[in-house]
C-alpha cells in the first residue's frame, strides 16, 4: 500500500512540475518583430582607395503586424556619427512596365568553356594531388562537383519584404549604407515605430565593428607570397582566396582552406556555431592565425591576381524582457573584408614609388610588373594612369 501511495505521490509531483514548466513557457511573449544589424568593416580596393578603410551598416526590421502607412526609426548612440534618427524605410512594390510588353528572355546560352586550376591550403609549395584541373566544357549536369564539397552551414535569413507583413530598412538595402570610418555601435540603441514594439538594447565593446583587415604581402625567394596581418580583436576565424589568370587564359583559384572547396562558397555572414566548427575542420583559419603562405605556383600564375580576405566576427542577440506584452528579438552580426592584389603593397604602388621603402631590394617586384599592375589597379579604382 505504501508503495502505491509513494508512486502516486511521485506521479503527482511530476505532473505539478510539468504544469509549472508549461506555465513558465506560456508566459513568454510571442515574438512579433525581429531586427537585424549587419556591420561590415571594409579595407583595400573596395573602398575606392588602395589603403582605404570604410564601414557599412545594414538595418532590417520585420514585423508580423500589418500597417498600410508604416513608419519606424532607429535612434543610435552618438558614436555612430550617422545622425540622431535613422529612418527605416518600407520599400514600395515594383512599378509595372508602362509599355505592357513582356520582358525579353534569351534562349539557352552557349556551353561554358575554359580551364581552371584549383589549389588550396597554406604552404610554400602545393602538396601532391594539386592542382585539380577543371575543364568546364566536359562538366556534366548532376555529376559530382570537381570544386569540392560546399561546407554545410546554416543559412542566416534576415528580415525581408517577403517574410514579414511589414518591413523597413535603413536606406541602402542589402549592401548596407556607408557610415563614417570612426563610427561605433557601442552604447544604447532604441528602435521604435507604428508596426513593432519598442526595442531597447545596449551594445558592448566586444560587439562593435571589427577593426580593419590590413594584410601585408612579402614575396619569398621561391616566388611564394607570405600574407601576414595583425590579429583582429574579437575575430572568430579567417578565410582568404586568390583568383588570377595565366597568359593562356587558364584561371587559377586558391583558398586558404585546408579542405578542397569552392573558394566563394561561404556566405557573407556565418552563425557562431558554424564558425567554430569550420575552424576545427580547418576550412577557416583559427582566430589566432596571423599569416598564411600562398604557394609558389599560385604566386607566379598571374601578374594581377586578386586577393580577398574575410574575418568573421562575433554576434550579439538581444530580446524583450519576459514581462513584456509583445516580444521582439535583435541580432547584431559583424565581419571585416579586404580586397587587394597578391604580392603588391597597393598603398605604396599607387603613391607613385616603384619600390616599397620598407622592403629589401631583393624582395621588390620587377619594375615592369609593377608598371603593369599600376595600370590594372588604377583602372579598377578609376584613377588616372
Amino acid at each position: 500500500m505504501n508503495k502505491i501511495l509513494t508512486g502516486s505521490a511521485a506521479i503527482g509531483a511530476l505532473a505539478i512540475a510539468a504544469t509549472a514548466a508549461f506555465a513558465q513557457q506560456a508566459q513568454k511573449p510571442k515574438i512579433e518583430a525581429v531586427y537585424w544589424l549587419s556591420a561590415e568593416t571594409v579595407s583595400g580596393m573596395a573602398t575606392g582607395q588602395p589603403a582605404g578603410v570604410a564601414k557599412n551598416l545594414s538595418l532590417q526590421l520585420g514585423s508580423a503586424r500589418s500597417n498600410t502607412a508604416p513608419s519606424a526609426e532607429h535612434l543610435p548612440p552618438q558614436g555612430l556619427r550617422a545622425g540622431d534618427r535613422l529612418p527605416l524605410v518600407s520599400p514600395r512594390g515594383a512599378a509595372p512596365k508602362e509599355d505592357g510588353k513582356p520582358d525579353y528572355r534569351p534562349g539557352p546560352g552557349d556551353a561554358p568553356k575554359g580551364r581552371i586550376e584549383l589549389y588550396w591550403g597554406c604552404g610554400e609549395h602545393a602538396p601532391a594531388g594539386q592542382p585539380v584541373v577543371i575543364d568546364l566544357a566536359t562538366m556534366k549536369p548532376g555529376a559530382a562537383s570537381p570544386f569540392g564539397a560546399i561546407p554545410n552551414v546554416k543559412a542566416m535569413v534576415p528580415p525581408s519584404v517577403g517574410r514579414h507583413a511589414t518591413y523597413g530598412e535603413w536606406p541602402g538595402g542589402k549592401n548596407g549604407t556607408r557610415v563614417p570610418r570612426a563610427a561605433s555601435l557601442i552604447g544604447d540603441h532604441v528602435v521604435q515605430g507604428n508596426y513593432s514594439p519598442e526595442m531597447r538594447f545596449a551594445v558592448a565593446a566586444g560587439n562593435d565593428f571589427l577593426a580593419a583587415l590590413t594584410p601585408r604581402n612579402a614575396e619569398l625567394a621561391s616566388g611564394a607570397v607570405k600574407v601576414s596581418w595583425p590579429a583582429l580583436a574579437n575575430a572568430r576565424g579567417y578565410i582568404m582566396t586568390v583568383t588570377g589568370a595565366r597568359a593562356d587564359g587558364t584561371i587559377v583559384m586558391w583558398t586558404s582552406s585546408a579542405v578542397r572547396m569552392p573558394g566563394m562558397a561561404l556566405p557573407d555572414y556565418l552563425e557562431q556555431s558554424d564558425i567554430a566548427r569550420l575552424v576545427q575542420q580547418r576550412i577557416l583559419l583559427a582566430p589566432e592565425a596571423t599569416e598564411c603562405v600562398v604557394p609558389v605556383v599560385v604566386g607566379k600564375a598571374s601578374e594581377s591576381a586578386m586577393l580577398m580576405m574575410t574575418a568573421y566576427g562575433p554576434e550579439a542577440n538581444y530580446g524583450s524582457p519576459r514581462e513584456a506584452p509583445l516580444g521582439w528579438g535583435v541580432k547584431l552580426r559583424t565581419k571585416a573584408t579586404h580586397m587587394g592584389m597578391l604580392g603588391v603593397d597597393l598603398a605604396s604602388l599607387m603613391g607613385g614609388s616603384d619600390t616599397d621603402s620598407d622592403t629589401p631590394a631583393g624582395d621588390a617586384k620587377p619594375k615592369k610588373k609593377r608598371g603593369l599592375l599600376r595600370g590594372v589597379v588604377g583602372g579598377a579604382l578609376g584613377l588616372p594612369g
